[in-house]
């Protein structure tokens, strides 16, 4: 897994926060033929059908502002498979579909009169 840092990064065509320092964890996973597995002798056999990427994304502490726009783009019912546009480990832009599993966030603190939001972080997966 390459950890790198992601100023632009777009989700359904929306500008995101940048997020923190090494904040964009990327990870390639392979994905099999059904008929992988061990035969009799031990050997390994199969077939890979696809290789599909994974973000671990977090962002720094947020406005409840800035969170709003994460939320609108992660969690919406209506269209779960969007485009997600970010630099990869090579320092490619690319663009994938994708969807999204559970996002977090901590309520930080108040300070001036104003809610912060840490340890905010959603993973984005491949179609």
């Amino acid at each position: 897994m390459a950890n790198i840092t992601v100023s632009d990064l777009y989700i359904d065509g929306k500008k995101m926060p940048d997020p923190a320092l090494e904040g964009v964890t990327v990870s390639r996973e392979k994905i099999w033929s059904s008929n992988t597995g061990r035969v009799a002798s031990g050997k390994m056999v199969g077939v890979v059908v696809a290789v599909k990427t994974t973000l671990k994304i977090k962002w720094p502490v947020l406005t409840p502002a800035q969170v709003e726009i994460i939320e609108s783009a992660v969690s919406s019912k209506s269209n779960p498979f969007v485009p997600v546009k970010y630099t990869d480990a090579t320092g490619s832009t690319v663009t994938k579909t994708m969807y999204f599993g559970t996002p977090s966030y901590t309520v930080y603190s108040w300070a001036d009169g104003k809610q912060y939001i840490k340890d905010a972080k959603v993973d984005a997966i491949e179609q």
